[in-house]
């Protein structure tokens, strides 16, 4: 009854809940720690700047990635740009003269910007063959809706959004789409005909040495 009395269980007591709290803390405070160590060091993983306990990536490393495919795939979810927008160059790599200057007609006749026509310099054995660089990706599809049989989508390294349009051996005038054709519905998302993908991963090929002015990119850079 005395040591009741003095409170000394009750002291014994207070001072045991005092020490389970403070290792509480401690225990806690740890895993918090570990935890947050975790999290950080599995998004340096992810994202390869740290080397992880595997031997196999979780992704692989930009500069690594290896495919065949050489086709860029079109803006996600995009429509056809309009056409006074797209600003492209038409070259006759065929032995038909005249090829240029008579499609470039029928595309002006549909709002394109027809920055220049010319001789490709070299015969194209295809049919159509559509050249463009990073930034003019839904500018070529857009254009590409024109054309029916194959359609050789290449990318290059060039600066702004100057479409070129190549015309081969194999082109035929039956070839160029009607406007009333169901492809050039302008509400029709643009979709690649093969295996594509991101701009990003796949490796230009080397541009023209110069390029005719683009007058859609010029009016871009005057608004801006």
């Amino acid at each position: 009854m005395t040591e009741r009395a003095n409170g000394r269980p009750d002291a014994r007591r207070a001072q045991v809940r005092r020490h389970r709290r403070e290792r509480q803390i401690v225990v806690f405070g740890v895993l918090v720690i570990a935890l947050a160590f975790t999290g950080v060091f599995a998004a340096g993983v992810y994202k390869g700047d740290i080397d992880g306990p595997f031997s196999q990536p979780f992704v692989t490393p930009v500069g690594e990635f290896e495919s065949d495919v050489t086709l860029v795939c079109p803006p996600v979810n995009s429509t056809p740009m309009l056409h006074r927008n797209v600003g492209v160059r038409v070259l006759n790599g065929s032995d038909v003269s005249g090829l240029a200057g008579s499609v470039s007609s029928v595309l002006d006749e549909r709002n394109y910007v027809i920055v220049t026509t010319a001789n490709w310099g070299r015969t194209y054995a295809g049919n159509v063959r559509i050249v463009f660089g990073p930034d003019g990706v839904r500018q070529a599809y857009t254009v590409a809706q024109n054309f029916d049989g194959d359609v050789d989508m290449v990318l290059d390294n060039r600066e702004g959004t100057l479409v070129d349009i190549v015309l081969g051996e194999e082109y035929q005038s039956a070839n160029l789409r009607s406007t009333l054709a169901p492809e050039l519905d302008p509400d029709l998302i643009l979709t690649a005909n093969a295996e594509c993908l991101p701009v990003g991963l796949i490796t230009p090929e080397p541009a023209p040495r110069s390029l005719p002015a683009n007058p859609v990119d010029e009016k871009k850079k005057q608004d801006s």
